[in-house]
Parts: structure tokens; sequence; C-alpha cells
């Protein structure tokens, strides 16, 4: 007996059950279910020359059986089983367990009974196949038949996102199974044959809209169940991938064709309803598939460049041999294998943080294997869906996104991803023209989708935020492409718009600082790498095509109160905060203690409170942009340690390399990395078993960083003053000193820190504030650290000490 089953009726303390009871309810139960699923009907040997059946015309054949054809034949109440198994289906949801659709699944009604049903039921209902003899009222018997099939069909392939670990372990093989079940050609006939039927007429009743509603929700269920996760390597298990073979289908029974009409039509208002389902469908038809994999040669993306295997020696070929202690010899090709089943034994365990639940995402980045016949299929509906639909498409989501009350659902999130991803295909493919996407670049969409961004973000949705700053990023890519083209004024127009905002920019900054280690999925770091570098260029360039930039920021402005109003009113010092719409408090670093490299989980909840005897008031003013200084918003403490991440291991690469050498070598800031577990990350970039993309450039740049965290350890007041923390590894430190010694990465570019010091001075605060309340940063950094035959370390002294509790990014904006 099912035991959550058992649980509901043992828990009844109106009625308690006895073991032997609830079990011989629940057989009873389980009966009733199976004597409905029996009424259906059932199979029945013909002959080839019969005619008859339910419906009348000549019986389709199943199998034959000793050279007698076999068809299935409904019984006359059919119509009434079905209606008792909707009603179950409807009972079985208000419990836990999901056992009639279990049952069911158990008992394949689906195969056997409810698909034979539904496709003689559509045959019936085609005008070619209708009988003279049939009266109105059989066929909307047939029809009221044919619906309560499609409805079924809903309820049976059904996700089970929200339900338990155990319901998902459970209907994982019942779900796949249903997917090669539909994966017939005279199903996918039925069921668009049924849909185009409705949908050709000007005005459709409410049940055949229902019906129409229907079927696009039976495509998207099945097109959402995922394939078994198939190694690349492993044979002869093809055959468990039922998508290519499902998207063949669909292309070559014309659905395909179906979805586009439905999407280009999209901004008509009888469709409105649909375009969510049409937004689920377009998503999980290129579901799991790399935009790569659509131009590049098939199973290139599976190769692991990440690591160089290890393996015999191209000349020796010499082979360890490795005892288990169980006389077992197990081969090792390289000697590194040798001591890696004992290393455990050696190994300092290290508290390892991750996610406690892993959040469910509504956008599936795990790439899949893709059938070589089914890349031209999806090439094809990608160019289709971009020149025919996109841009109606996009326009019409995002107008119904307007009234919408929240976004945090499935539905925002894939609209974004797709919106970026066929716009990372067109640029891939350069025969597409960039005005086929040209309708999410518009400064009324692209606002959007970046308050959608500040949204998740402020909310720490950070599932919904990987797409939409996947979604900005080939925008920015889309947006420079067309810079020099015909479309050059719009792309003036966005970007013009954009980097006048400061606002707008100061998002960008506080993105690079919302990663945790146990909050944030790795995949969200890389993704928030990849925004940063490719925001970054595109603002150099476009500041660099101009003779001078300004920028719009609020300001606030504090004032005393009515009884102090003959007193004038100035700039407060805490006035400039990174966004006006917030709080100073929020706006300041999270703390870092010193005794520890790594990021902490704690929200900075702290702060003084604003005096009482001040108001503080919000201001627009317009200031001039200068793009070195606000590149040094990036270079702090948060964001050091977070890209450092991505080194453990290497990912991302030509995204990581420039953040880190703008942080240590274009803002002069190397000390920032003087941290235990940053400098342990930077160690791996000298591992030569790694490949990765910069790796020559990132090695030279972590040796130019060890060589001045060498000399501030060997100097106790360099130590002091920069914070920095020793190696516990010394073994490690040896290595990296001879290999120092011995090379000259890191020698190309003027040191900031060297062991020539003449003294250092600690600064005032309160003696370099001009007669407004601003700092001065040209004061503040004459008074920084003297170091004799370099330039002095161009940040100030109060600025080092406080980075981790107060730091303003609108200093950077000339303020």
């Amino acid at each position: 007996m099912e035991p959550e089953l058992a649980k509901d009726y043992a828990d009844d303390e109106e009625q308690p059950y006895s073991d032997e009871q609830v079990a011989e309810e629940v057989d009873r139960y389980r009966r009733i279910v199976l004597s409905a699923c029996s009424s259906l009907g059932n199979l029945q040997p013909v002959t080839k020359t019969a005619r008859g059946g339910w419906f009348g015309g000549e019986g389709r054949p199943i199998h034959c059986v000793s050279g007698t054809n076999m068809e299935y034949v409904p019984k006359d109440d059919c119509l009434s089983s079905l209606k008792d198994i909707k009603r179950y289906i409807q009972m079985d949801e208000q419990g836990e367990g999901k056992w009639v659709l279990q049952w069911l699944g158990e008992w394949q009604v689906l195969e056997r009974d409810i698909i034979p049903i539904f496709t003689l039921g559509v045959k019936r209902l085609l005008p070619d196949n209708q009988s003279q003899d049939a009266t109105d009222e059989d066929r909307e018997h047939i029809l009221k038949i044919v619906i309560m099939c499609v409805e079924l069909f809903v309820f049976l392939t059904w996700n089970m996102k929200t339900e338990s670990p155990e319901v998902k372990m459970r209907f994982t093989q019942i779900l796949q199974s249903y997917k090669r079940m539909f994966a017939k050609n005279e199903v996918i006939f039925g069921l668009l044959s049924i849909a185009v039927m409705h949908l050709r007429k000007g005005h459709n009743t409410e049940r055949e809209a229902m019906l129409v509603k229907g079927v696009l929700y039976v495509f998207r269920n099945i097109l959402a169940i995922p394939d078994p996760l198939i190694s690349p390597t492993s044979k002869n298990m093809s055959g468990l991938e039922v998508h290519d073979k499902l998207l063949a289908i669909l292309d070559t029974e014309l659905a395909v064709d179906f979805f586009m009409t439905l999407l280009s039509s999209a901004d008509d208002r009888r469709f409105k309803d649909l375009r969510p389902i049409l937004v689920d469908i377009i998503y999980y038809m290129f579901y799991r598939v790399p935009v790569s994999a659509l131009f590049d040669e098939h199973g290139a993306w599976f190769e692991q460049s990440d690591l160089k295997r290890g393996g015999r020696h191209p000349t020796f070929g010499g082979v360890y041999a490795v005892s288990t202690g169980e006389g077992t010899i197990m081969p090792v090709f390289n000697a590194r294998e040798v001591l890696r089943p004992f290393a455990n034994l050696f190994k300092k365990p290290d508290k390892i943080r991750l996610p406690k639940v892993e959040p469910e995402c509504p956008v599936d980045y795990a790439w899949r294997s893709v059938d070589p016949d089914a890349i031209p299929i999806l090439r094809r509906i990608a160019a289709v869906f971009i020149e025919s639909c996109f841009n109606p498409f996009i326009i019409a989501m995002f107008e119904d996104l307007k009234t919408t009350t929240s976004i945090v659902n499935d539905t925002v999130p894939r609209l974004l991803y797709i919106a970026g991803y066929f716009i990372d295909v067109s640029l891939a493919n350069s025969e597409i023209d960039l005005g086929c996407t040209c309708a999410v670049v518009q400064t009324q969409i692209f606002g959007q989708v970046m308050r959608f961004t500040s949204t998740y973000m402020e909310l720490k949705e950070w599932t919904s935020l990987e797409p939409s700053m996947y979604c900005i990023q080939q925008i920015l890519l889309a947006l420079s492409k067309m810079r020099g083209t015909k479309l050059d004024p719009l792309s003036e127009n966005v970007l013009s718009n954009l980097f006048y905002d400061g606002d707008a920019l100061d998002l960008f900054v506080k993105l690079c600082r919302v990663y945790r280690p146990t909050k944030t999925r790795r995949q969200c770091l890389e993704q928030i790498a990849r925004l940063a570098d490719t925001f970054l260029n595109t603002l150099k360039a476009y500041a660099e095509s101009k003779s001078g930039m300004y920028i719009k920021k609020k300001v606030k402005r504090s004032s005393k109160k009515a009884k102090d109003a003959s007193q004038p009113t100035g700039i407060s010092d805490e006035s400039l905060a990174a966004n006006g719409d917030m709080d100073e408090d929020e706006t300041k670093e999270p703390s870092v203690p010193d005794s520890d490299g790594e990021l902490e989980d704690s929200e900075n909840n702290g702060g003084e409170s604003s005096d009482d005897e001040k108001i503080d008031t919000e201001q627009l003013v317009e200031r001039s942009f200068d793009f070195a200084r606000f590149e040094n918003a990036f270079a702090v403490n948060e964001v050091a340690k977070s890209f450092t991440n991505l080194l453990a291991p290497p990912s991302a690469m030509e995204y990581v390399y420039p953040m880190l050498y703008r942080i240590a070598i274009t803002c002069k800031r190397p000390f920032l990395f003087f941290k235990k577990r940053t400098m342990d990350r930077l160690l791996l970039v000298f591992n030569d078993e790694l490949n990765f993309p910069h790796r020559v450039e990132m090695l030279d740049l972590t040796c130019w960083i060890f060589r001045q965290y060498m000399v501030v350890m060997d100097v106790p007041d360099l130590c002091k003053y920069y914070k920095a923390e020793g190696l516990n590894n010394k073994l490690a430190v040896e290595c990296v000193l001879a290999f120092l010694k011995n090379t000259s990465f890191g020698t190309s570019v003027e040191p900031v820190i060297t062991r020539h010091v003449v003294n250092l001075l600690p600064s005032n605060k309160d003696a370099h504030k001009n007669e407004d309340g601003d700092a001065d940063m040209g004061q503040d950094v004459e008074d920084s650290t003297q170091l004799a035959a370099i330039p002095p370390v161009p940040v100030a002294n109060d600025t080092l000490e406080e980075m981790d509790d107060d730091f303003d990014l609108d200093q950077y904006f000339n303020f």
C-alpha cells in the first residue's frame, strides 16, 4: 500500500483507521479507478475489409493477430468514463501523493485508451472524413469526447515542479514515457488539426477557445518533459532521447509553422491569452541548446577544454601500478595520479560553503546533446522566428508586462532569456539583418529590461537575475554592432539615454557586488562577469567617441527644519548616495572582517541614524563624466573577492581577466588581493595542468601581484598598512618565489608598491573638507603613503582604511 495515501487516512482524527482498514479502503478506491478505465473501450479483431467501429468508417489497424487486424473500439459510455477519470484526478490534486496519476501511468491508460479515442474522434471531425449520415448531435458528442481527451492530456503531462522530491522521482519515468507516446505523427497531426480547425473561424465560443488553449498546453507540456541526461560517449542509448525526434515530427506535420504563425500574429487581441504559452513553447523548442551548437560542428561543445587530460608521455609511455589494498592493481598513466587515491589522507578539510537548497531556476542551463539531424531544423526555426516573429512578439509581450502585478514567475525570465538568446543567434549569423531584432533595443523596452534587473537584484531573485543580465549583455553587443550602420541613429539614441542616467550606471556597479558564496549560484557570477566586461567595453568605446559626456544623478541635500530655516542649505557629507531612491546605509559596502578574505553573507544593516534636526531632499544634478574615475568604482574588495571565485576552477576567464587587470593595474590597487583566500585562488594560476583563455596574460598578472605581495609581507609596516594576510601553504610560497626569480613574468608593468618606504603618514579626514563639505580627492591622494622613486599610491589613506565600511560611488562622477 502507498505510504502517503495510508498516512492521509491514518491522520484523520474523527475516524481513526487501522492499517487493515486503510489497505482495504485504498484497494477499493483503486478498483473504482480501474473500473472507469476499463469502461473506455478495448481492442477488437476485425477483418481487413470489414467496416464499422464506433465512429463508422474503416477501423484503424493497431496490430495484426493471425491475419486479422485489431482496432480500438470505444464503448458507448466512454464520455462518462472520461469524465469520471477527470474527476478522480481532480480529487487526487487535493492530496500529496498523486496516486491516481501514478495508477494511470502504471496501467498505460494514455497509450492504450485515451490516445486511440482522441485520434479516432479527430478523424471523424475532419471535413474529409465526415459521414453523410452523421447528425449535428453526433458531431457534438464526438467534439465533447475530443475536448475531454485534450483536458486529460493536460492533466497527465503537467510538470511536477511544485511537488515534493519523492513525487518528482516517481513521475520522472512516467512523464518520459508519455513524451515517447506523443512523439508520433498521428498524434501530433490530430492535435494540430483540431486547433487549426477552430482557429479558422472568425469567432470562437468560450469552449472552442479553451480547446485551442488546451492543445497549446499539451504541446508545451510534452516539450517541457526533459530527456534523461545521457553522456555523449554512451553507446546504444540514443533511443532514450526523444526531444529531437519530437522536433522532427513537429516540423514534418507543420506544427512548427503553426507556432510561427501564432507568434507572428501575437499582436492580435484574439491571441493575447496564448502569448505566455507561446513563450514557453519557443523556449522549450530550444531547450538546453547553446547558441554555439547551431553553428559549430556537432559535439564540439562537449570537449573538456578546461583541463588537460593526463596520459602517457608520447615518447616513453610509462605506466604506474597502484595497489588499492584489496588485492587489486590499478594502472595510472600520470605521475600526479599516483598520489591522488591517498590525497584525502593528508588534505586538511576546508569549510565548503554551498547553497543549502538549490533554487528552482526558470531557465535551465544544463546543455544537452543535440542530434546532428536536428541542427538544420533548429537553424530554420531560429531564422524564421527572428525574421518574421521576433519584433511583433517581443513588442506584444512587453506591452502586456506593463500591466502585470508581479514579475516573479517563469514567464518573464524566460521571455528575457528568449530575447537575449535570439539576439545572440542573430549576432553569430552575419546573414541575419540586425533590424530583425531592433524591437528589444528600443529605449522603452530596454528601460523595462533594466527595471526588471534592478527589481530582481533588490528582491534577491538570483535565478531570475541571470536571464535578465544575459538579455542586457546581448542588447549591448547588438547596440555596439549597430554603430556605423544604417541603425546607428537607433544605437546612438539608446546608448545616450542609458549612459546619461547615473542610476543606470550605478546598477552595473552594484551587480558586481551582489555575489554571496552561500546564496548565489556560480552561474550567476559568471553572467555578472560577462555583463560587466561587455558594459565597460561599450561604455569606454562610447566615451572615447565623444568629446565630453554628462550624466544625470539624484543628489541628497540636507536642510534644517522650519525653526532653522534662516540658516543656509548645503550638500551634506552623506548626500551623495549611489542611488537617490535608497537609504545611505544600503549603498555602503557590507562589512568584511580583516581576518577573513571571504565575503560574508550577513547584510550591513548598521549605520548611524540621520540627524533629527535635518531634512533630506533629492535633487537632480548634471555633472561631467570621467570614465577613468568611474572604473575605480569596480576596484573594491567585494568585486576582487567575487571575481577570484571564478579561478577555482577557472571559468569565464575571457571576462574575469579584464576585470582583475582593471583592479590591479589600471586602478593600481593590487593590495585588494592581499587576503589569504584570495591569494590561495591566485595560486591556481600557476598550475600548468590547467588550460583556459588568456592563461599567459593571467599568469603575467598573477606574477605582478605576487611580486608586490612578497614586498609587503617582508615589511611589517606595509603589511599592517595594507592589511595583508599570510598564506598557510609555505611550500607553495617558496615555489612561487623560486618561479619569480627565474621568470620575466610580472615585470613589464611598473610596480605600485616597492620596499623603499620613507614613512607612513596618518591622514586627517577633517583637514581635507572644503567649504561645501565635499572631500577633496586630489588632496587625499597627495597625503597618502609616500613611496620613493615611484608615483604615490593614488588612493587616500582614509579610503583604504574604511573601504569596506564607507564607500561612495558618486565620487567617480566628479561630484
